[in-house]
């Protein structure tokens, strides 16, 4: 037995299936932790607004860290709890450095994601697999001059994401902001690239909660499968990856589970929770 107490989770190939779905038996797991007492905290790329319904709304999750951790939210709440955003400046640094590239370019403010409106006139042109494509026009916002909208936003951008993009467009995309100093990519699959703030990962803001909670990142289990996954599990005082991960989570995870098709989440969990 350990002495976990809070368990923080990636979305994309870690907790949910490859039908970005919940399973039954990770379910499961989560409520016999979030019984014991074990905070359960789901840990994502993903801006606020668009975390699954059926994690959002399971019963007993108090906190998400959202955009790699750049805000970090009390479910129900509007204002984060911890923030570590990067400044409305080097938005639009950014911006300035790709707009003739054609890609959506997503902002991810106050907790939801903003797209140029332009984009939807070609939505479908980008290739955007379900279930994501409902997103766009629903969940996420649109802007009608994304420098203008970037110009307003005196606190700053959790994160920019730039989903879809074809291993042509990717490689510009590298060219153009590895000159860009003060900035993190990541990427949580293939087809995107994620800009944070150096220093804002999800790491940080799982620290960043337990300072608010009164927790010791030793009694943290971190899982995940991707790059942008690297700082939580290296941090965590138990860091899992899944069996589908990437070789370099693989090597700084403490434990390597079952994928994320064969509950490897729930495994871990009954592991190092319950010492099954």
């Amino acid at each position: 037995m350990t002495n976990i107490k809070l368990v923080a989770l990636d979305m994309d190939g870690t907790l949910l299936n490859s039908q970005s779905r919940l399973s039954k038996g990770n379910q499961a797991a989560l409520e016999k932790a979030m019984k014991a007492g074990i905070y359960i905290v789901p840990a994502t790329g993903r801006v606020y607004s668009t975390l699954p319904e059926p994690v959002k709304n399971l019963p007993g999750v108090q906190y998400v860290l959202s955009s790699n951790g750049a805000a970090v939210y009390r479910v129900g709440e509007q204002s984060p709890i911890y923030t570590n955003f990067m400044s409305r400046e080097k938005a639009l640094e950014i911006f300035h450095a790709i707009e003739d590239i054609d890609c959506i370019k997503e902002f991810y403010v106050e907790g939801y994601g903003y797209f140029e409106q332009s984009i939807l006139q070609k939505i479908d042109t980008f290739h955007i697999p379900e279930p994501f494509r409902q997103y766009y026009g629903t969940q996420k916002k649109t802007a009608q001059d994304m420098k203008s909208f970037l110009y307003a936003r005196i606190n700053g951008v959790e994160k920019i994401n730039l989903p879809w993009i074809t291993t042509q467009t990717r490689a510009e995309l590298l060219n153009r902001l590895s000159a860009i100093e003060g900035i993190a990519l990541t990427s949580s699959i293939a087809q995107n690239i994620e800009i944070n703030k150096q220093g804002a990962h999800k790491g940080d803001g799982l620290k960043g909660l337990c300072d608010v909670i009164g927790l010791d990142m030793s009694q943290v289990m971190a899982m995940g499968d991707s790059g942008n996954d690297l700082e939580m599990i290296q941090q965590a005082g138990i860091g899992v990856a899944m069996a589908n991960a990437e070789q370099q989570i693989k090597d700084a995870a403490d434990f390597i589970t079952l994928s994320n098709d064969e509950d490897g989440v729930g495994y871990a969990i009954e592991k190092y929770c319950f010492g099954k």
